[in-house]
């Protein structure tokens, strides 16, 4: 049966959230249980895009400095590292999220995936195969594509730079790109999830929606547990999330709840029921035949707020369906190709691609 352990953290002062990390990962058996004294450890975190890390965009430098703390208490061998998306470098979310700063304070090394190892035709960060143990540190958040950035498509960013744009155009619809997802799960499962829930987002995510106050650090060494657990508290039946269906499916992890040991604060104790889900989930929910005829009908799936975008032109180089481009100073999206990955949304630095079907509503 799988262990996942739910236990309370109200914010990200240090010394709390020290505790906090600390029991979610002693009620599972213990840091010790997962490393071996004086081994190597990876710890990948969420790094989106640059953001502030009360946007809930990325997963904190604080919790990830209290996952340091703990991982020094069997060795010093610790990397810290991730792949953004779209052309946002490394390096740069490093030196403005406050990454740098917490890895030059608790000795940790910052590291690039520009060093590449071909699995079945997915190029994946070598680094991966280099260190004893790989730690997931994703952060909790909705999802306009996949309903739920978690556990499993934390393994996402393993895969390095602009081949991610590439598994979006191969795979133009929620449910193929889900299986892509978990394919690439499967050659990549983490040691450990310890996921930051502390302050998770919620609604037009993962970059787009509005932080939520949940207060909750949950770890398990089942990602497809942990994000059934997640998804859970936050409302959802998880076998609703492809990814968590595909994956229990393929026998990669346990999705029943009913197979699941949750260890710490109940589900039942957590559980929410005013988080906000993506409304495109509405749309998923129509069978491919009838939404090809359906989206005939709506002229623009994607728009541009023109008082948000500054004309750099992040989302047209992205675009892995060449569907954007530049036309008299201004960034316009053709309908008939978009694919609807949503990736220019996604990494849009100012948020100001959103969908027309919300009948306006955009984020503030």
């Amino acid at each position: 049966m799988s262990q996942v352990s739910i236990i309370r953290c109200a914010d990200y002062e240090v010394n709390a959230l020290y505790q906090s990390v600390k029991q979610s990962v002693d009620a599972i058996g213990g840091i010790d249980k997962f490393i071996k004294k004086g081994q190597s450890v990876l710890l990948k975190p969420n790094f989106l895009k640059i953001a502030r890390p009360e946007e809930a965009v990325i997963t904190h430098p604080e919790f990830i400095r209290a996952v340091i703390r703990l991982v020094k208490t069997v060795t010093d061998k610790i990397f810290i590292g991730d792949s953004p998306g779209g052309l946002v470098k490394a390096e740069d979310i490093y030196e403005q999220c406050g990454i740098k700063q917490v890895a030059q304070e608790e000795n940790a090394e910052l590291v690039r995936f520009d060093k590449i190892k071909q699995i079945e035709g997915i190029p994946f960060a070598r680094i991966k195969d280099e260190v004893d143990v790989v730690i997931s540190l994703p952060k909790l958040k909705t999802h306009n594509l996949t309903t739920l950035t978690c556990a499993i498509k934390n393994v996402f960013g393993l895969v390095p730079g602009l081949y991610k744009v590439h598994c979006h155009k191969k795979a133009p619809n929620f449910q193929v790109f889900a299986k892509e997802l978990v394919r690439i799960y499967s050659m990549a499962i983490p040691d450990l999830s310890i996921i930051d829930g502390v302050l998770a987002m919620q609604g037009e995510g993962p970059s787009g929606g509005d932080p939520y106050k949940l207060g909750l650090v949950i770890a398990s060494a089942d990602a497809v547990a942990a994000d059934a657990v997640v998804s859970k508290i936050i409302g959802l039946d998880p076998f609703s999330v492809p990814s968590i269906k595909i994956a229990h499916d393929r026998k990669l992890g346990q999705g029943d709840l009913n197979n699941i040991q949750v260890i710490g604060e109940s589900i039942a104790k957590v559980l929410v029921n005013d988080f906000a889900l993506p409304e495109i989930m509405g749309i998923y929910k129509i069978p491919n035949f009838l939404l090809k005829s359906i989206l005939r009908f709506i002229p623009l799936m994607l728009t541009i707020d023109a008082k948000k975008c500054n004309n750099c032109l992040m989302c047209v180089k992205i675009c892995p369906q060449k569907t954007i481009e530049q036309l008299n100073l201004k960034v316009k999206i053709n309908p008939k190709k978009c694919i609807l990955c949503l990736c220019c949304s996604e990494m849009c630095p100012n948020n100001a691609i959103y969908l027309r079907f919300l009948k306006g509503r955009r984020k503030k």
